[in-house]
């Protein structure tokens, strides 16, 4: 057989029926020539199969492990000079065949260069992306984002996360979505979109049950089935079905007593069965591979459906499993299958030559816009914004010094700058020169530098918030109150990848300087009849409950990128109308979180670590429980204030074909009108209460969005959303089926998930409708184990 040229391969599949001469040459079916997608890369897969050697499939199944490793050395690798891949696919390199090595590398908030000649955009973290709302937008950042993974020489990106944000606690939150996996899943396949639209991989992860950092490479979440499918797994289920990502990836931790990757059940029936999936599936680093003493952990994973084992190192284990008979032809040519199936699409493969260079400015317009959009008000008492340029500020807080731009571990990026908080407001505001020399001497004598030893990363941290009673700050106090025209507190928090947060003094709660600072400037301020405003860099959700009261304005600015500043500037300017609205609920207390009382685990052996987690709350994470079961919150899903206001009308139900099963769909629209005086977006969201008949269900839950274009006052624009029966279904555990009951259905198209006061539209489903069957005893509860063992929340 003629050596085959991958550079021929990748040609564009609209052009594949005129080079059939050149694909005769890599196959001999006539038909194939008139396949396209993934069915004509995966016939081109079994020709180039048929030319490689059992040690060679073996190779390609295991990375050639880390780089730091003294034996690290990837098969047929091309150079790769701009950025330092975490990862690697092995190619492979015979008389016949020429597969060069593809580049993995991270993450979910811009790609991962180590370098003193390049830096990548940052990008903002995802829980402001979520908070867009806006599909379209989160198309175009990974657009922008693909572009730099292809001119760096990457051919899969780690990204996106798209873990639940069950708990507030959650150390990596920061680089997931939502609460909610409708809009988790939904805002993931729009980055998946904009990033393989420029030919590099999506890696969507961690696939799936991976809610909490601490112990999480052996942690078993145990889980009923019904919640699993309904919340952990329908996320990914909407990015897979709607965006079918090259590839995505299996998590540390175990579901119901067996480690994800090496279950069958989750990564062939489910993912590939039930789903149609046809990327491939690589496990986290060093997941599964040195936790079973049998030794034959990386053989389970193959045999389970996990393609590619990261970083790899477990050659030797996987020829000894073949050897010994653990490990099948089979299972490894379906591994192999999948990966050459997708490796056909890369840059890599196609001999790309990766220019090292991106268009920074651009997408650092891009970057600041995405970060402003999700930006979001919590409080605006009295229009105490937005503040006109120009305007004399005291800014206050180490945090407009120690700006975090993202978070730590893989979702860290090596950007070129972070524009500060104190730096937007520079370009906006004129600064309490006085205050601001205070600040910077007490951020040069508290800051403490960190580098990331994994990663390089470096970074500022500070011992502590400057105390009120520090007796120069007093006094700085007395006089900005009294001669500037208003006050903005910086507050800001930063986590990552590996620990979980507490909730304590300097976390979640605030810490007693904070809380004092918060209280001393706001009553000189408000003595002086003057307001103050406090803006959160943060990671994820903080407590507000204890101080909220005492000002007049709240900024959600989470962790913005490389512009944060100037994205917080533009927001409290004015130059941009807020529109971002929350993608998970603020609780007025930690312990009214449903599942404080089982984050993040219990320690069942008394070896000090944490073996086990019950996800004790079931189908009822985040709104879904506040809602039904009538808890107070700070701050609903889906709120955010603006600076105009919105009407909603005309409301209506437009098409309802449900009755077609699978394939049918619910239409509505509304009108919006823009009621106030300035030019603004609004997110309109869809919430649907179902009727109880064999299944339990939430008050209410999410079930399609959309936002608005900018509306100038008085304009108006009608939004449609359309419900595919797969979004309305309930799992039923008993039957093995997603159903939608019958019974009379109430719709609230709203402005947040606080639906009170809003009119509901109405429509009936006479019969119960089967939307699909599903892997009977897949992901079921380990056994001696049943739900009401651990479950604590249900109606």
């Amino acid at each position: 057989m003629p050596r085959l040229n991958t550079k021929v391969k990748i040609l564009p599949l609209t052009i594949a029926v005129a080079l059939s001469v050149i694909a005769t040459a890599c196959h001999n079916d006539d038909d194939s020539t008139t396949l396209t997608g993934d069915a004509y890369y995966a016939q081109q897969a079994e020709t180039i199969m048929a030319s490689m050697t059992t040690e060679e499939k073996l190779h390609m199944l295991s990375g050639p492990g880390l780089p730091t490793q003294s034996t690290f050395s990837p098969i047929n690798e091309r150079v790769n000079t701009g950025a330092v891949a975490v990862g690697y696919i092995n190619g492979v390199l015979n008389d016949t065949l020429d597969i060069p090595a593809a580049h993995l590398d991270d993450g979910p908030a811009g790609i991962k260069i180590v370098s003193d000649s390049y830096n990548a955009t940052a990008w903002p973290i995802g829980s402001l992306l979520a908070s867009t709302w806006d599909k379209d937008l989160m198309e175009e950042v990974g657009e922008a984002f693909g572009n730099e993974v292809k001119e760096f020489g990457v051919d899969f990106i780690l990204a996106p996360g798209m873990n639940i944000q069950r708990n507030p606690l959650a150390g990596r939150n920061f680089e997931y979505f939502s609460e909610d996996p409708l809009l988790s899943g939904y805002m993931a396949a729009s980055m998946v979109d904009g990033l393989e639209s420029q030919e590099v991989g999506a890696t969507i992860k961690h696939f799936f049950g991976n809610e909490t950092e601490t112990n999480r490479l052996y942690l078993d979440t145990v889980a009923t089935p019904r919640a699993l499918r309904e919340i952990y797994l329908r996320g990914f289920q909407i990015a897979v079905e709607d965006a079918q990502p090259w590839a995505i990836m299996s998590p540390y931790n175990k579901v119901n007593g067996t480690y994800v990757n090496q279950r069958k059940d989750v990564l062939t029936d489910i993912l590939r069965n039930e789903w149609g999936y046809d990327g491939m599936v690589m496990s986290d680093w060093g997941a599964g591979v040195d936790v079973d003493d049998e030794g034959v952990a990386a053989a389970k994973m193959i045999e389970a459906g996990n393609d590619s084992i990261q970083p790899g190192d477990s050659y030797d284990e996987l020829l000894a499993s073949y050897q010994a008979g653990d490990l099948s032809d089979d299972a490894i040519n379906t591994g192999v299958l999948h990966i050459l199936t997708q490796l056909q699409k890369t840059s890599a493969y196609n001999d790309y030559e990766a220019s090292y260079t991106i268009d920074n400015d651009a997408h650092a317009v891009l970057e600041r816009q995405a970060a402003a959009d999700g930006m979001v008000l919590l409080k605006n008492s009295d229009s105490t914004l937005p503040l006109a340029s120009g305007a004399n500020v005291a800014s206050f807080g180490v945090g407009q010094l120690a700006t975090y731009k993202g978070g730590l571990g893989s979702g860290s990026v090596y950007s070129a700058y972070t524009v500060t908080v104190a730096e937007g407001l520079a370009s906006d505001y004129t600064l309490d020169s006085d205050l601001s020399s205070f600040y910077e001497e007490y951020y040069d004598s508290v800051k403490v530098a960190h580098t990331d030893s994994w990663y390089q990363f470096a970074y500022y941290s500070y011992t502590e918030a400057a105390p009120s009673s520090n007796s120069t700050l007093a006094g700085l106090v007395t006089t900005a109150a009294e001669n500037d025209d208003m006050a903005i507190i910086t507050l800001n928090r930063i986590n990552g990848e590996g620990a979980d947060r507490t909730a304590t003094a300097g976390d979640y709660l605030l810490s007693e300087d904070e809380q004092d600072l918060i209280t001393t400037v706001a009553t000189a301020f408000h003595a002086q009849g003057k307001k103050v405003a406090v803006v959160l860099n943060v990671a994820g959700v903080v407590d507000t409950s204890a101080w909220s009261d005492q000002v007049d304005a709240i900024l959600l600015a989470y962790m913005g990128g490389q512009e944060t500043g100037n994205a917080v500037a533009d927001i409290l300017s004015g130059a941009v109308n807020p529109s971002g609205k929350l993608a998970q609920t603020f609780p007025a207390s930690y312990s009214d979180v449903p599942s404080a009382s089982t984050f993040p685990g219990v320690d069942t052996d008394g070896d000090g670590d944490n073996d086990e987690i019950y996800y004790n709350e079931d189908i009822y994470v985040g709104y879904r429980y506040y809602n039904t079961f009538n808890k107070a919150v700070s701050y609903p899903f889906g709120y955010g204030l603006s600076y105009t206001s919105f009407n909603y009308y005309n409301a209506a139900i437009t098409s309802n074909t449900l009755s077609k099963g699978v394939k049918g769909k619910l239409d509505l629209q509304v009108t919006i009108e823009n009621s106030g005086s300035v030019a603004g977006r609004e997110v309109a969201q869809v919430y649907v209460s179902a009727p109880t008949v064999k299944l339990a269900k939430p008050s209410i839950e999410l079930k399609s969005f959309g936002k608005t274009g900018s509306l100038a006052s008085g304009e108006s624009e009608t939004l449609d959303f359309s419900i595919p029966a797969r979004d309305l279904a309930s799992f039923d555990e008993s039957d093995n089926e997603w159903i939608i009951e019958p019974g009379t259905y109430k719709v609230y198209i709203s402005p947040s998930s606080d639906v009170s006061g809003n009119t509901a539209i109405t429509f009936t489903i006479s019969d119960e409708i089967v939307i699909g069957e599903t892997t009977a005893g897949a992901i079921a509860l380990p056994d001696g184990v049943a739900a009401s063992d651990f479950v604590t929340v249900s109606q």
